[in-house]
């Protein structure tokens, strides 16, 4: 059995477990984990399969990535915790409430619905696909090159974090672009929820964000019937990074309510 990758930095009994989103890592909330990891919780920053430094598969959906949390705790001996995901990790977090929900003391599910989402982010992977990664010179030089089909830098940011070295030195991507790609449709796709969850949850949207629309809310009070919406002021789908200390001190209310 492979486990996930992850990074803990906290201690104690208080878990949280963070699931990133598409593409990302759990780097990706490390200033997040830092934060709470002053405020008594262990924190564990998950690389979901396929992504950051977690084993690669050719294999990827929701069930498979339940199951790969599922194990993590198993394995490290946890009883109970919250689970935080934010997009593709929100819809992991929820698939895994609804099968696991006894782990579960909190819910936490940022900037995402249950439903199907379109598969937008095909221009995302098309330009780390053309990169011809071995005859890159430096990171700068990637930069640019992704800069010419991604006019949002922020974006070619968060992109250049799946770039790193591999152990000859040349430049690799962690993420397994071409599986996630191929698997694009069936990451976007809904979440089945037969059963009303009762998980105490929590939904944080982005108030520039289209990723949670007013039908979204009705469909996430049935499924989750003691759940709360949160919004974030001047954030989009990126909440935690765009107004990270809004952020957190709504965070702080959910863990301590």
């Amino acid at each position: 059995m492979k486990n996930i990758h992850s990074k803990i930095i906290g201690s104690g009994n208080n878990h949280v477990l963070i699931l990133h989103g598409l593409l990302g890592m759990g780097d990706n909330w490390k200033s997040i984990a830092n934060n709470l990891s002053k405020d008594g919780y262990c924190v564990h920053l998950i690389d979901q399969r396929n992504h950051g430094k977690s084993f690669h598969s050719p294999k990827m959906n929701y069930d498979l990535m339940v199951q790969d949390v599922y194990n993590y705790l198993e394995s490290h001996k946890i009883k109970r915790c919250v689970i935080m995901g934010h997009s593709m990790g929100g819809k992991t977090a929820m698939k895994f409430s609804q099968l696991h929900s006894k782990f579960l003391s909190k819910l936490i599910v940022v900037d995402i619905a249950p439903k199907k989402y379109e598969a937008k982010f095909n221009y995302l992977f098309e330009a780390l696909k053309l990169l011809d990664l071995e005859n890159c010179i430096s990171r700068k030089d990637i930069q640019n090159k992704l800069s010419q089909t991604i006019h949002d830098q922020s974006l070619v940011f968060f992109l250049l974090k799946n770039i790193g070295r591999n152990e000859e030195n040349n430049f690799s991507f962690k993420a397994n672009v071409n599986v996630l790609h191929e698997n694009l449709i069936v990451l976007m796709d809904k979440i089945i929820i037969n059963e009303k969850i009762l998980v105490s949850t929590f939904f944080i949207k982005g108030d520039k964000s289209d990723y949670i629309n007013e039908d979204d809310i009705s469909l996430i009070k049935n499924k989750f019937p003691n759940s709360e919406v949160v919004e974030i002021l001047n954030s989009g789908h990126w909440v935690h990074a765009e107004n990270p200390n809004y952020f957190y001190s709504a965070l702080q209310e959910i863990l301590k309510n």
